[in-house]
């Protein structure tokens, strides 16, 4: 899945670009607020005031309001250097490559959305922060810093929850398999983050197999009736059909079939893993026994 913020306007990436001739008008230097009032700066972050003004009606006060300010050099503090750059590279239609940008590093930038009233940022967030890659190792991490930030911005915390708990559902699918997930979870300190998962999978929708489309998967079990063989449905031979296939299978036994389309009232086209495309019938006429069955796993 692409994790990349396209740039609607490059033409506008050109002004960061020095050798394009437009200088900048202000230098944001980002501050790290240490012990003892010994801070920090990070880094330094330029831009042209103008530009930020049409995008963020903060920056617009801050330089052109009744209170402009009179400063050049302007001191960011409670964000990270990297937060903040990915803001101005957003005003400036940047691409923005999401790879490899922790679940916390976005929320730096949600911050910051926030901050200068960037609604069309914040969009873009909610949708780059649930694209974040979940593992069974990473769940529980990202599920507990989204509830720790649930207050502050909900509509995001609650999509990447959505995306959590949909996670789980897939992996943790049985009403004894969850009570085992709680408990194993008990005492990690991540406990409000399990509850909300779990009330969610509890209201979301049953899960369905992707290739005979059932609640209750039928892998192995018979395709009886030519409206069960749907084009792009995954099969395998039969084995109770030997009087077709041979004693087992045969030969074709452990192959996966694919269904094409069907032939006849009787026969059904299907691609072979080689890519051949040939056709079989899907009730063996001798016996009545479905030739095909599910292949689901």
């Amino acid at each position: 899945m692409e994790r990349i913020t396209k740039g609607k306007c490059p033409q506008l990436s050109l002004l960061q670009d020095p050798s394009y001739g437009v200088p900048s008008d202000v230098t944001f230097q980002i501050i790290k607020n240490g012990e003892e009032d010994e801070d920090e700066m990070l880094g330094e972050v330029t831009g042209h005031k103008v530009v930020l003004a049409a995008y963020s009606t903060v920056f617009r006060d801050q330089f052109f309001g009744p209170l402009r300010e009179t400063k050049d050099v302007i001191p960011v503090e409670q964000t990270t250097l990297e937060a903040f750059k990915k803001l101005v590279d957003y005003i400036y239609s940047k691409d923005i490559d999401w790879d490899g940008v922790t679940v916390k590093e976005m929320y730096e930038v949600v911050d910051l959305a926030k901050k200068y009233r960037m609604p069309r940022l914040m969009e873009e967030m909610k949708t780059q922060i649930v694209k974040v890659p979940i593992t069974v190792d990473s769940l529980m991490e990202v599920a507990h810093i989204a509830t720790k930030f649930s207050a502050m911005f909900p509509d995001v915390s609650s999509a990447l929850l959505l995306t959590c708990a949909k996670f789980l559902q897939k992996t943790v699918k049985t009403q004894d398999q969850q009570l085992q997930f709680a408990v194993s979870q008990s005492g990690g300190g991540q406990e409000a983050a399990t509850l909300k998962l779990l009330v969610i999978v509890r209201d979301l929708p049953p899960l369905v197999c992707a290739n005979c489309e059932k609640e209750t998967c039928l892998d192995g079990q018979p395709l009886v009736g030519s409206a069960e063989f749907v084009g792009g449905r995954k099969m395998r031979v039969s084995r109770n059909c030997s009087d077709y296939w041979g004693v087992d299978g045969g030969h074709f036994a452990g192959k996966v079939y694919t269904v094409d389309s069907l032939k006849n009232n009787k026969e059904v086209w299907v691609i072979e893993e080689c890519g051949k495309r040939t056709n079989y019938y899907f009730v063996w006429t001798a016996t009545n026994i479905p030739t095909f069955c599910y292949n689901c796993c």
